[in-house]
């Protein structure tokens, strides 16, 4: 493992530093990220219904008829989130609004259920309440929680970057060390 390490300390440089220019480009471009992200997934979502369609007509599946279907949803779906990716972006914050406020909900009937076992506890009521109302913000406020979400992504990048950058020196510190 010293060996690797001592001929690859590198790479985890790079990733460091791939991380923490990706994450800067988020955190400073956050609509441009996501816009260019859904863009590529409209493409990967289009060209995944081609193949589909194509494997149906060539009979390399069981299910033709499915396949064919499932190929033009996956097609019409590319395309109307590579027109509008920013309705797109809308729909995934509703599925994750829906998911907090519902979330929120079963972790207040815990809770209550939990209080005949640990009494004075309000931990978890409080955690439900505070992801019901992290739900009903985000639900109000679709293109700006996706914006907010999307420079957690990036300062999340930003501190993996720099973690992974301060591996690979020390890394490299070992190595020269024990070269000494």
């Amino acid at each position: 493992m010293k060996q690797s390490l001592k001929k690859y300390w590198w790479l985890f440089l790079m990733k460091g530093i791939v991380a923490i220019i990706f994450g800067l480009l988020i955190v400073f471009n956050p609509m441009v990220m996501i816009i260019t992200f859904l863009s590529l997934f409209g493409v990967f979502l289009i060209f995944t219904g081609v193949i589909l369609i194509t494997l149906a007509f060539l009979g390399e599946t069981e299910n033709t008829i499915i396949r064919a279907i499932e190929g033009i949803l996956f097609i019409l779906m590319g395309i109307v989130i590579m027109l509008n990716p920013l309705s797109a972006a809308g729909g995934l914050m509703i599925m994750i609004a829906a998911w907090a406020i519902i979330s929120g909900l079963l972790q207040i009937v815990s809770a209550i259920r939990l209080r005949k076992v640990i009494e004075n506890d309000i931990m978890m009521f409080i955690s439900g309440v505070i992801s019901i109302i992290f739900g009903v913000v985000l639900a109000g406020n679709l293109i700006q929680g996706a914006e907010i979400i999307t420079i957690f992504f990036g300062l999340f990048a930003i501190l993996t970057g720099i973690l992974n950058t301060i591996l690979a020196i020390n890394i490299r510190k070992l190595i020269i060390t024990s070269d000494q």
